[in-house]
């Protein structure tokens, strides 16, 4: 089934709380991105992104039902920075790469990546206590995920036991790649400073935040509504965690 962007952006300004804008460029295409926030003083800085590879509709939706739904209870504390789909030309395409076969999420300090410099230029003199990057992998079987915290304070573990619990099954050891890292512990890689100039979440972490999470679900094992599912997960979790349900910000 083909994607839309159109649509992408018809639900991005449909959005009451949000202020949407254009962020940048992208090929063939406007990134449009958004802010949410309230008065609320000494906010919880929080970007998430979603449709690095246009290929992995589920971090989009996971996004767009975000804000349309349950991220409006967290904007006592938290303000939200969004690029819903940072890859839209891949999007309507249903391809990893963007229009001009550039994978973004392996470009992200080259100059000829148009969403590349968006993303870096969207970045400058900006600092979030939590990101978000969400994405899938047609080859796994299971939910995986990577994540960064600059006093490894990672809540990984408690992501991936309720993802099991709640969602579906841990992607086997069994499927990773040759080159990925040993994982910390189930289902859990850290976010490789190798990559810093390459991936996109990368890049977000060691260059503008203190907890980077990369939530990566089956896009082929699990129908789209159970990969948003997990999505969800992580970001209930980490919010959780740091904003509290009983008002109280977390210092960890």
């Amino acid at each position: 089934m083909q994607q839309s962007y159109a649509d992408v952006v018809d639900r991005i300004q449909a959005l009451d709380a949000a202020d949407c804008e254009i962020v940048g460029a992208a090929t063939g295409h406007p990134m449009w991105g958004l802010s949410c926030a309230n008065s609320a003083q000494d906010p919880l800085e929080v970007l998430i992104t979603g449709g690095v590879h246009g290929d992995e509709p589920a971090g989009v939706e996971a996004v767009l039902q975000f804000l349309e739904g349950f991220g409006a209870t967290y904007l006592e504390h938290c303000a939200f920075t969004v690029i819903p789909c940072v890859n839209p030309s891949g999007y309507e395409a249903g391809t990893r790469d963007n229009g001009k076969g550039q994978d973004i999420n392996r470009a992200m300090s080259d100059d000829e990546v148009v969403e590349s410099v968006t993303l870096r230029r969207m970045l400058q003199g900006r600092h979030f206590e939590l990101c978000f990057d969400l994405h899938e992998d047609y080859e796994a079987t299971g939910f995986y995920m990577y994540e960064a915290q600059r006093d490894d304070r990672l809540l990984g573990a408690q992501i991936v036991a309720t993802v099991k619990a709640d969602v579906g099954p841990i992607d086997s050891d069994e499927n990773t790649d040759a080159g990925l890292d040993t994982p910390i512990s189930e289902g859990l890689f850290g976010i490789n400073p190798k990559w810093r100039h390459k991936g996109w979440s990368a890049y977000g972490y060691f260059e503008a935040a203190e907890h980077g999470i990369l939530p990566e679900t089956p896009s082929t094992a699990w129908p789209l509504e159970q990969r948003v599912a997990a999505h969800h997960v992580a970001l209930r979790i980490a919010l959780d965690h740091y904003t509290g349900r009983n008002g109280r910000r977390s210092e960890s």
